[in-house]
């Protein structure tokens, strides 16, 4: 066995004492992948902004404009593929979409001017649409409720992880060929994607059937449940561990929150998503969490770069710093709110979330407007271990509080609110950058240790702005833990209507 080999299979070997099996790990390994993509897609515009700006003549906003638009159009383009989760393959929708994820990277690598550029961007917009309600609706299906939000916060570390590798290859790339190449070179791990995809992910059984428990090595497809190969009925309709609990806690479902059958036409399932009134508070609450960290996503590098007056290379590593800070939140908040819930506390995935929400924004707000390098830094390592972890426990929690039938659909309408918020933030940064930058420094010149004032003091001003909603996305949470038992208990009823 070649070292080669000997390192891939301790790692592998270690995975699956992680997460509990191969099939797990399998799982989390491709559907991380699929979150990384689009992230390092972001990740990497935000590095190359400099580049961009050069070759073409434009400013923040127009650089603000090209995330926007994918988002925006993804916001959009959700919806349509939410049905389509409900009702087709998963995994064979994730395939397609990372097909023409590549070639619509290609067309934006060859643009040869800004507008063939912005409309590259369009496509791709179109394409990330079927991520979010794909992933979420196969983590339902794939992972037991009691572990759901540790192992979806494995999953989620794949947007931290593409962030942060679209940013270094970006940036290293760049340096050494030019931005095209830089676009150009992510279609290669796309490539691989669709491979794993259809080699590694078939299509799971729906309903729980699928449920991988600690040891099992394969994922049970729907022939397999027609087969008599699935999990025990029983097993797999077993109410989850937060239902149970609020039940015991006395909770009952508000009016109109049990269904009987899944075959609603789409207005029908959406104004029901939006009658779950803890569902409302969690598609706002990650609305506003994605909004900073999209404006951040985009304009960390050069945020960086102007601030503390420092090379390309050097912002991309900062960066990747701070993105390590938010991959070690995301995997322990999901475990700290599973132990919470294990313990009695029916509620903990909202107050994990919640209380993580308020730390980002204490920390991250001084922290921007800082002139010291080595005083900001610390700031945003814990705020950014604080935003790690807000996703795994408020994922978890939007499928405790739907009925499995309609994972997809309660997903599309979750994610085109969250991608309208986050298009709009690169805009809003980009246009308040410039705003504050017309009338002068402000007050972000004056903020820190430095002895004369720092560049970029009007784009720390518009990520500080920016960073504001945290603070309302925490409260929110918070306060949605109120409705958050009944609403449980809701979904449980109508999982086990549909059942019947």
């Amino acid at each position: 066995m070649s070292p080669v080999t000997a390192v891939v299979t301790r790692v592998g070997d270690r995975l699956d004492e992680v997460v509990g099996g191969s099939a797990r790990r399998t799982v989390v390994l491709v559907l991380a992948g699929v979150l990384g993509l689009q992230a390092a897609d972001t990740g990497a515009i935000g590095a190359l902004a400099a580049p961009i700006e050069g070759a073409f003549k434009v400013g923040n906003t127009d650089i603000g404009l090209l995330v926007a638009v994918t988002t925006l159009v993804g916001a959009v383009a959700t919806i349509p593929f939410g049905v389509l989760t409900d009702r087709v393959g998963r995994s064979r929708l994730l395939q397609w979409s990372v097909v023409a994820w590549v070639a619509a990277t290609v067309l934006s690598a060859v643009a040869v001017d800004y507008p063939m550029l912005l409309l590259s961007r369009l496509a791709l917009g179109a394409v990330v649409a079927a991520a979010g309600p794909a992933v979420a609706s196969l983590v339902g299906d794939l992972f037991p409720a009691g572990e759901r939000g540790r192992l979806y916060g494995y999953v989620l570390t794949g947007e931290l992880v593409g962030a942060g590798v679209g940013i270094l290859v970006a940036g290293l790339v760049s340096s050494v060929l030019d931005w095209r190449a830089a676009i150009g070179v992510l279609a290669l791990p796309g490539i691989a994607l669709v491979w794993a995809l259809a080699r590694h992910l078939p299509e799971p059984a729906r309903g729980g059937q699928a449920h991988l428990e600690v040891g099992d090595d394969h994922i049970v497809t729907e022939g397999d449940a027609r087969a008599g190969r699935a999990h025990e009925p029983s097993e797999a309709e077993e109410p989850p561990i937060v239902a149970v609990q609020a039940e015991e806690a006395g909770a009952r479902p508000a009016p109109g929150t049990v269904i009987s059958s899944p075959d609603l036409d789409l207005w029908q399932a959406i104004r029901f998503i939006l009658r779950v009134r803890t569902n409302d508070w969690l598609i706002l609450a990650s609305g506003l969490g994605y909004f900073f960290f999209g404006g951040l996503e985009t304009f960390a590098t050069l945020y960086f770069r102007e601030r503390f007056g420092i090379g390309q290379g050097l912002a991309s590593v900062l960066f990747v710093v701070v993105a390590a800070g938010a991959l070690v939140g995301t995997l322990a908040a999901g475990r700290i709110a599973d132990r919470g819930i294990a313990g009695g506390h029916t509620a903990a995935r909202l107050t994990v979330g919640g209380v993580a929400f308020l730390v980002t924004a204490a920390l991250f707000v001084p922290g921007v407007l800082m002139t010291s390098l080595v005083v900001a830094l610390p700031l945003f390592v814990v705020a950014a271990v604080a935003v790690g972890g807000t996703n795994p426990p408020v994922d978890a929690a939007r499928l405790d509080v739907m009925p499995s039938e309609l994972w997809g659909r309660a997903e599309a309408v979750r994610t085109a609110l969250r991608q309208v918020l986050q298009g709009l933030a690169p805009l809003a940064v980009g246009a308040l950058s410039q705003v504050f930058g017309a009338r002068g420094a402000g007050f972000a010149a004056g903020v820190g240790t430095a002895q004369s004032a720092p560049g970029g003091g009007a784009l720390a001003e518009a990520l500080a702005v920016c960073t504001i909603p945290l603070a309302g996305a925490g409260l929110l949470l918070l306060a949605g833990r109120r409705h958050y038992l009944r609403d449980a208990v809701a979904a449980a009823r109508s999982a086990r209507a549909m059942a019947a």
